[in-house]
């Protein structure tokens, strides 16, 4: 899911971050780090600065900012000037020890600038640092990429055959937490990976994806894969290199995996096999990866359930309480334990709820406090979903939370029974849902919430041909930015749905940033215009005489 998120990213002369929202950056950093690490510890700083102007500095109580203040005003060229043909206005999160962060552009009004800081506080105490790093990143300082996997059988039998040697390498670390299930498998990765940090932990943390990463005490290594594929087993040799520099420090250590595994076995080989869990947060049971897992949620949770290693502890945010008995039967007979995530009321329907509190559960059974409450109202807000407004309408990709119950949850938080214009991207290796997504169209169909579907990837003939419902079919070579356009020709809010991992999807994504951009700063022009005229107005309104 789009999400407000500090971006720590790779460059040429070191590493920089910013801060992005749905569909623009917000804020940007005040310096160039040498390494990941040192850029991901100026954002901790920026995130206990905004708390405590916040009102909320028991957040981050082990971080220690010396007096944080925003401040807005006019940026003159190096000259000193203030030409009238640019915008002048920034603001800057400023503290006693210097600027921490500013504004990502310059603003033509100091009320214009003052509500982009307002936006910025809103949102960066409860983003989580996010780490890019890739082919499209320029990336050359830091540590090297780590090379992972082999193109070869032999390779891979090779790998398997160390696993007594595996064994004794898990046997060092203290606590292991696996992170599994359908949705917000990479966000709970990161944000315990986030906490623990924070509270002087030791930490290790794999993330899987398109852009694997594995993170040591905030310091990024990016992972390059060998080989036609990606196999589970590429974690051997990670661990390998990886515990004994963790087990060297004093802190106690905890090594956080995200599993990989998108079939029963595999997921279960992760989890019984390449690594030897402590706690396993199960983050909830959606209907996704059903031609791997199983067609039904029943299906589904009957593979996450038997994945669990024997006396292994399990921390649920599946809130379905006949998925939960079913489970926790499951579990029981096999010697662990189950523990379903509490919701408070005042949270109940919030998306990524059950992902936020399951961190205190994980917390709660490590014998570590709880998080304060501002700040999982902090996490929270920097998830839910909220309207992109461009000049065209409103719209929202959910193509990043993939399953249909996900994508519903959205819809529901945006427009309830308002009536909306989908458009679902297909993909040809992901048949089970697709399937999934003509069963949704079609229901919304029948419940009047949408007039008529629009379909671009993969199979879009065939989709088209078996659902009941008006489609308009766009081809995988079609220009982006002009189906956008098409999306508003009804005047109803888009919603984006089904796939985002492509080409034609980013494009589409840098299409809706670059709209934000042009509408914002015909929005700004038009403040100055109407101040400049205002002030005009007062210069030549008669004065009155005593």
């Amino acid at each position: 899911m789009s999400r407000t998120a500090f971006e720590i990213y790779g460059r040429g002369f070191g590493w920089s971050w910013r801060l992005r929202g749905q569909a623009e950056v917000l804020a940007t950093g005040s310096r160039h780090y040498d390494t990941s690490r040192a850029a991901r510890e100026a954002i901790d700083l920026v995130r206990a600065a905004v708390a405590e102007l916040s009102g909320n500095e028991n957040s981050f109580p082990d971080t220690d900012v010396d007096a944080p203040d925003i401040i807005v005003e006019q940026e003159p060229t190096p000259s000193g000037e203030l030409p009238k043909e640019r915008n002048n206005w920034v603001w800057r999160l400023q503290t006693a020890n210097g600027v921490l962060g500013h504004s990502s552009d310059r603003f033509p009004t100091e009320l214009s600038a003052e509500s982009a800081a307002d936006q910025f506080l809103d949102f960066a105490a409860g983003a989580l640092p996010m780490f890019l790093v890739g082919a499209e990143y320029e990336w050359k300082a830091g540590p090297n990429p780590i090379e992972v996997g082999s193109s070869s059988l032999t390779g891979l039998v090779n790998e398997v055959t160390r696993g007594i040697r595996h064994r004794k390498v898990l046997d060092q670390i203290d606590t292991q937490i696996v992170v599994s299930g359908t949705r917000g498998k990479s966000s709970t990765t990161q944000r315990l990976d986030d906490v623990f940090n924070r509270r002087g932990y030791d930490t290790l943390t794999k993330i899987t994806g398109n852009h694997p990463l594995l993170i040591h005490n905030g310091e990024v290594h990016p992972i390059e894969r060998r080989g036609p594929r990606t196999t589970l087993y590429e974690n051997i040799s990670l661990i390998a290199e990886f515990v004994p520099e963790l087990d060297a420090y004093e802190p106690d250590d905890v090594a956080i995996f995200e599993n990989q595994g998108i079939t029963e076995y595999t997921t279960r080989l992760f989890n019984q096999r390449l690594t030897d869990p402590d706690i396993i947060v199960l983050t909830n049971v959606r209907q996704d990866h059903t031609d791997t897992l199983g067609k039904t949620r029943t299906d589904l949770a009957r593979s996450f359930a038997r994945s669990v290693p024997a006396g292994t502890h399990v921390v649920s945010g599946e809130q379905h309480p006949v998925l939960h008995e079913y489970m926790q039967k499951e579990i029981e007979r096999r010697g662990g334990t189950i523990e379903q995530v509490d919701i408070p009321d005042e949270h109940e329907g919030l998306i990524g709820s059950e992902t936020i509190h399951a961190v205190n559960a994980v917390l709660d059974a490590v014998g570590e406090p709880p998080l304060p409450a501002e700040e999982i109202e902090s996490f929270l807000s920097a998830i839910q979903p909220t309207w992109i407004e461009l000049e065209d309408g409103l719209i929202f990709n959910a193509a990043e939370v993939n399953d249909v119950e996900s994508t519903e949850m959205v819809r529901r938080v945006l427009v309830d029974d308002e009536c909306i214009t989908p458009f679902v991207y297909l993909r040809r290796d992901r048949r089970g849902r697709t399937a999934s997504f003509a069963q949704y169209i079609e229901l919304l169909f029948e419940r009047e919430l949408i007039d008529e579907a629009h379909i671009g990837g993969a199979n879009t003939r065939a989709f088209a041909e078996n659902v009941d419902v008006p489609t308009k079919c766009h081809s995988q070579n079609a220009d982006p930015d002009q189906v956008l356009t098409e999306l508003f020709t009804d005047g109803r809010p888009v919603i984006l749905m089904g796939n985002t991992v492509d080409e034609f999807m980013r494009e589409m994504q840098a299409s809706i940033e670059q709209r934000v951009k042009e509408k914002r700063q015909a929005a700004s022009a038009s403040e100055a215009v109407d101040i400049s005229e205002q002030g005009s107005a007062e210069a030549t309104k008669p004065k009155d005489h005593e």
